[in-house]
């Protein structure tokens, strides 16, 4: 067989060799009885995408309540202290 094939026999017994064929070569056919049955090819994988770490504090900013405008605290104080 040439080098981009292997049998279904060399792919049970010896499958380092495949590998190394897949590695050199990105795809090989696997033949079965002399007639092409299979395709094995090298899956390339993408590192992982980097997450944003979160900021913890624009959240903390974020869920905390509003602070009241000066008059309105103004007149909750005198609305609290009643005729004293």
């Amino acid at each position: 067989m040439s080098a981009h094939t292997a049998t279904i026999r060399e792919l049970r017994t010896d499958f380092r060799s495949v590998k190394k064929k897949i590695e050199q070569h990105g795809e090989i056919v696997i033949t079965d009885h002399g007639a092409p049955a299979y395709v094995l090819k090298a899956v390339i994988s993408q590192p992982p995408k980097r997450r944003r770490p979160l900021d913890y504090y624009a959240r903390l900013l974020k869920r905390q309540p509003k602070p009241m405008p000066a008059e309105e605290t103004r007149r909750f104080w005198e609305e609290e202290r009643g005729d004293r």
